[in-house]
C-alpha cells in the first residue's frame, strides 16, 4: 500500500487511537479549541472516505484492515528510526512483524508506504539509504575527532572547516594537523551526508542513538552520537569497508541493549 497523507490527517489518527505522542512529526493542533478540531477531524474523515479507507457504517468508523493496522504500528511503536540524506527524509516506525515509512514529500505530507518485517527493512531499506555513495577507501587515521553537531551542519552546508583552530583546540591538535586536513578536504569533496537516529522507549522514557555517513573520494567518516562530561558531540572516524557497516550496526545494537535492559 503506498498513499499520501498530512502531518494533520496523521496526528488526527493518532488521536484517534490514542496514541501519546507521534515522534517525528510535530503536532500542529497545539492551539486548536475542541470546535476547531471537530473541524478538522471532520476534513479529514471526508478525505480519508473519498480514498476508501474509512466509513461510517450504523453510526460506527469502519477502517480499512491493512491501513488501520499501519496506523495502530505508528500508535504503538517502541521503536522510531529518521533517515535524513541529501535528497529526502523518512521516518520509519516499527513493530514485531512489519514497518511504516513515512517518506516527506513537502513540509506538510508523507507519503505512506508498508514494508516487510524489521530486518528485511534494515537490510533492504533503510542501509542502503546509509551507504549511498560509499567507496571502499583506505583509513589513513585510526584514532577519533570529536566535533560539535552544529558546527558539523555548517560544515555540511558550506563544504568546508570554518573555525579550524577551535576544532584542534576541541581534540587537542595542531591547527595544521594532518588529520583536519582530511576531514575539511572530505568536506570540500563531499558526495553524500547522510544521518541516522534512532529512538526507542525504554521505561516509557523514549531516548536516542545516532550517526553521520559522510561520503567522498578522499575518505569516508562516520559521526557517532556521544556525551562527553555532559556534553553532546559527533565522535568522527575514517571508516571504510567492513568497518563502516560495523558502525552503523553498532548504533543499533547499542539501542537494542539499552531497549531491553
Amino acid at each position: 500500500m503506498e498513499l499520501i497523507l498530512s502531518r494533520k490527517d496523521l496526528c488526527i489518527l493518532m488521536n484517534v487511537l490514542g496514541a501519546k505522542t507521534l515522534i517525528g512529526i510535530a503536532n500542529p493542533f497545539t492551539q486548536h479549541t475542541n470546535e476547531e478540531m471537530e473541524l478538522e477531524w471532520e476534513m479529514t474523515f471526508k478525505k480519508l472516505n473519498s480514498m476508501g479507507l474509512v466509513d461510517l457504517i450504523d453510526e460506527e468508523l469502519k477502517f480499512d484492515e491493512p491501513f488501520i493496522q499501519s496506523m495502530w504500528v505508528l500508535a504503538r511503536t517502541n521503536v522510531v528510526v529518521e533517515t535524513l540524506t541529501d535528497d529526502e527524509q523518512s521516518l520509519f516506525y516499527f513493530s514485531d512483524h512489519s514497518v511504516i515509512q513515512c517518506l516527506q514529500v513537502n513540509d506538510d505530507d508523507y507519503k505512506v508506504y508498508i514494508h516487510h518485517t524489521p530486518d528485511w527493512t534494515w537490510n533492504h531499506v533503510i542501509i542502503p539509504k546509509m551507504l549511498m555513495g560509499i567507496e571502499n577507501i583506505p583509513v589513513r587515521f585510526t584514532r577519533s575527532l570529536l566535533v560539535d553537531p552544529q558546527d558539523y551542519n555548517i560544515y555540511c552546508e558550506n563544504l568546508r572547516v570554518h573555525n579550524q583552530e577551535e576544532l584542534a583546540e576541541l581534540n587537542n591538535l595542531d591547527h595544521d594537523h594532518l588529520m583536519l586536513k582530511q576531514f575539511n578536504r572530505s568536506l570540500q569533496r563531499k558526495i553524500y551526508n547522510s544521518r541516522l537516529m534512532m529512538f526507542y522507549r525504554n521505561n516509557n522514557q523514549w531516548n536516542v542513538e545516532g550517526i553521520h555517513v559522510l561520503s567522498s573520494p578522499s575518505f569516508n567518516w562516520t559521526l557517532k552520537m556521544i556525551n562527553r562530561n555532559g556534553q553532546e558531540l559527533l565522535e568522527a572516524k575514517q571508516s571504510g569497508g567492513a568497518n563502516l557497516m560495523n558502525e552503523i550496526l553498532d548504533v543499533i545494537k547499542r539501542a537494542k541493549v539499552e531497549q531491553t535492559a
